[in-house]
């Protein structure tokens, strides 16, 4: 599918990676670190088409829906920054949603609906599709713990991190930053309760 030129990218990510840079391949997800089929690491950005996107994939993520206390330390916030990107071009993505599915035969609840566990598998599914599809930019796929957002990996070996675009520069998400806001109110919003340590 095509991510046109501007439409936003929200991305939360450690403050050891500038806005546009791309991860090298340093921890863990469903669809990262991948690599070529000849080993060489594929970088990565994750984002999301809205705010409550970017967090729910990233600082929500390990939040099981079904627990009835969902608890996040504050402790967690200070390293994640949250930023708004933009590329200065169109992205061809494969999409993993709707009859991108259907095409290759997969169900959601394999791929998308997975858990840790079964990141090893997911991510072997990425690296065929870059090699499958070597005109595609990254995936596309709605985010399985915010399923009215898109979600979004790019792949940085294919988009330059100058066709990459700063809209909205990296904010913190703990106070006095700006987006301690955001994330307060996405977290009232989801019922997460995050705690603060009595000074």
């Amino acid at each position: 599918m095509l991510w046109p030129a501007g439409k936003a990218i929200h991305r939360v990510h450690h403050s050891a990676y500038g806005a546009t840079e791309f991860n090298p391949g340093n921890g863990e997800g469903r669809f990262h670190p991948i690599r070529t089929s000849d080993g060489q690491p594929i970088p990565t950005i994750y984002g999301s088409s809205t705010v409550d996107g970017a967090l729910s994939e990233t600082l929500f993520h390990n939040l099981p829906p079904s627990r009835k206390t969902k608890l996040i330390l504050r402790s967690k916030l200070i390293p994640l920054l949250i930023c708004t990107l933009a590329c200065r071009r169109d992205l061809a993505l494969v999409e993993l949603k709707g009859f991108g599915l259907r095409k290759l035969g997969v169900m959601r609840r394999q791929l998308i609906d997975t858990h840790a566990e079964q990141y090893e598998r997911t991510r072997r599914w990425a690296e065929a599709l870059y090699a499958r599809e070597p005109a595609a930019d990254g995936l596309v796929w709605m985010s399985r713990q915010h399923d009215s957002s898109e979600a979004v990996v790019l792949f940085g070996s294919r988009v330059a991190r100058a066709e990459l675009a700063v809209i909205e520069s990296p904010r913190g998400l703990v106070p006095p930053s700006a987006g301690w806001d955001e994330v307060t109110r996405a977290a009232d919003a989801a019922g997460v309760t995050i705690e603060i340590p009595d000074e």
